[in-house]
C-alpha cells in the first residue's frame, strides 16, 4: 500500500475526534491507538489497534463525519495512505460497485453499537423535534431505475438520496414527498438528514447531496413502498 508522510503522536494525543470531518486513512506503524465512541453520554471503547492496523477508511469511502474518536494510547507513529493512490484505485471501481461499498459502510456505522444514526428516534425525541420539521422537499422520479438508485443509496437506513448542493445540517427534520414512478401514488413522510456530501468532496460518480432517513412513516405508506421495492427487484 502506497503511503506518504508519517505523523507522530504522544500518549493521550487525539488523532481525530468523533464528529469531525476528514478523509485521511492511516496505517499504524508503531504504538497503539484507541477507537472510542460516546454512547448514551458515556465513552465506550470499541477497539485497541496495533501495528499494521488500518483505520479512518470509513470516512474516505463515505464522506460523513468521523463516527468515532481515535487516541494514541502510547507513543505512536502513523503512516498516511497516499490520497491520490486511494482516489485512483477507488475511481477504477465501477460506479455501481462504489454505491455498494458506500451502502456497506453506512450499514456498518449502524451495526456497531452506538455508531451512526438511529433508524427510528425515540418517541420522546420525535415529540421534541417534530415541530421543527420546517423544510419541505418534493422529489419527482420519472423512471423506476432513478427511484431505485436513490433508494439503494440508503438501503441500510430506509431512506432516499437527494441530489443537491444546498445541504441541510445533519439531524435536520423535514417533510418529504415523493412519487412512485409509473404510478399515481405519492408518499408523504417525515425525514431526517443522516449524512451529507458537499460539492467540495463530490465527484461525477458520487454527486453532492443528502442521505435522508424515513422517520415514523405511516404503515400504509410503508406497505406501499415495500411492495413497490419488491416489484422492482423482481422485474
Amino acid at each position: 500500500m502506497l503511503t506518504t508522510e508519517e505523523e507522530t503522536y504522544e500518549a493521550g494525543d487525539v488523532i481525530f475526534q468523533e464528529g469531525s470531518h476528514g478523509t485521511a486513512v492511516y496505517v499504524l506503524s508503531s504504538g497503539k491507538v484507541e477507537i472510542s465512541k460516546i454512547v448514551h453520554g458515556k465513552k465506550t471503547v470499541l477497539e485497541i489497534l496495533g501495528p499494521g492496523d488500518i483505520f479512518g477508511e470509513m470516512s474516505f469511502i463515505d464522506p460523513a463525519p468521523r463516527s468515532a474518536t481515535a487516541i494514541a494510547v502510547e507513543d505512536t507513529v502513523l503512516a498516511l495512505v497516499d490520497k491520490d493512490f486511494l482516489d485512483r484505485e477507488f475511481n477504477q471501481i465501477s460506479s455501481d460497485f462504489r454505491e455498494v461499498l458506500c451502502a456497506l459502510v453506512r450499514r456498518l456505522r449502524k451495526a456497531i453499537p452506538g455508531i451512526g444514526y438511529s433508524l427510528r428516534p425515540s418517541e420522546e425525541t420525535l415529540g421534541a423535534r417534530e415541530d421543527r420539521a420546517g423544510a419541505n422537499i418534493k422529489i419527482s422520479f420519472k423512471k423506476a431505475r432513478d427511484f431505485f438508485r436513490a433508494y439503494t443509496a440508503n438501503i441500510g437506513s430506509g431512506g432516499l438520496f437527494v441530489r443537491t448542493t444546498k445541504n441541510l445540517p445533519e439531524g435536520s427534520l423535514l417533510n418529504l414527498e415523493f412519487n412512485l414512478p409509473n404510478s399515481n401514488q405519492v408518499i408523504h413522510t417525515k425525514g431526517k438528514v443522516a449524512w451529507a456530501r458537499s460539492k467540495e468532496i463530490s465527484s461525477e460518480e458520487m454527486p453532492p447531496g443528502m442521505g435522508i432517513e424515513f422517520v415514523d412513516m405511516k404503515p400504509d405508506n410503508k406497505k406501499l413502498l415495500n411492495n413497490y421495492i419488491a416489484l422492482l427487484k423482481s422485474s
